[in-house]
């Protein structure tokens, strides 16, 4: 938290302090959501069924596997995640320098609202779909498919 107060503190001009602390704020807790949405429509793919409770009580080896991968999946996405580090300032000095030298451009505001909007849209529609019985079963939903 207080990490990011400090980014804020770096980025927004005056006048402009609220505007940035809620967009940092929305990207940053937006990733919870979206992961969990992206996570149920891959993991409806492994077999057996990460979503079957009887897998849990039965535990074969091949369900073993099975959360095995999912494992290395997640893990994997975390640490490919590391890969955007680089695109981060070094220090304070740095990012006050982009800050000042890059241009600025409203398709920008543009494109992070819709980024931004999409990806909120996209979250709450698989999330609220797999918490219902009569929903989760649709493939968008992660699940098997309906009958």
């Amino acid at each position: 938290f207080v990490v990011s107060t400090f980014v804020i503190v770096e980025m927004a001009d005056d006048g402009n302090e609220g505007l940035v602390y809620g967009l940092l704020t929305t990207s940053g807790n937006l990733g919870g959501p979206i992961s969990r949405a992206v996570a149920n429509q891959i993991y409806a793919h492994f077999t057996p069924s990460l979503s079957d409770a009887d897998n849990y009580i039965e535990d074969t080896q091949s369900f073993r596997w099975t959360v095995f991968h999912s494992f290395l999946l997640s893990y994997g996405f975390a640490l490919l995640s590391l890969c955007t580090l680089y695109l981060l300032p070094r220090q304070k000095a740095e990012a006050q320098e982009r800050k000042r030298t890059w241009k600025q451009r409203s398709v920008y505001a543009w494109i992070t609202v819709a980024l931004l909007g999409s990806g909120f849209v996209y979250s709450m529609a698989v999330n609220f779909l797999s918490m219902f019985p009569q929903t989760m079963c649709l493939k968008f939903a992660g699940g098997d498919g309906c009958d």
